[in-house]
């Protein structure tokens, strides 16, 4: 099991065009990553989620990015979870703090003076997990 501790906004960006872009439809592919950090003795986890919907390169009426750092605590279940593996931390950490960040951006697009912006929610089961060095 894991527990999300606390969570801290490192970067914030919205770019709003839509009043100059009434009449144009726009597709969201939001870009997703989260990644975690080596555990230290007795710290908690790190992990850091990025989700940036839209662009400042094309002509996207809308950018959005949201960067949030997670703490989480691994609670062991029993002897055998001492070590939880990282796929399944990964599993039960991301929708804790995809959770916060989506709540925030819907949020914060509602106070900018915009339709909330709300992304739907991820299944971490069907999550594909990239180790890099």
């Amino acid at each position: 099991m894991v527990i999300l501790q606390k969570y801290t906004l490192l970067e914030f960006t919205l770019h709003n065009e839509f009043a100059e872009h009434k009449s144009t439809t726009f597709q969201v592919k939001p870009q997703i990553n989260f990644n975690v950090f080596p555990r230290k003795e007795k710290q908690p986890m790190v992990g850091d989620m990025t989700v940036e919907v839209g662009s400042m390169d094309d002509d996207s009426p809308m950018y959005l990015k949201v960067k949030m750092r997670g703490h989480f605590l691994p609670i062991a279940q029993n002897q055998d979870d001492a070590l939880m593996d990282i796929k399944e931390f990964h599993k039960q950490a991301f929708p804790l703090l995809f959770d916060v960040v989506r709540t925030f951006m819907a949020g914060t697009t509602l106070m900018g003076g915009m339709t909330p912006f709300s992304l739907p929610p991820i299944d971490p089961n069907r999550l594909n997990f990239e180790k890099k060095e």
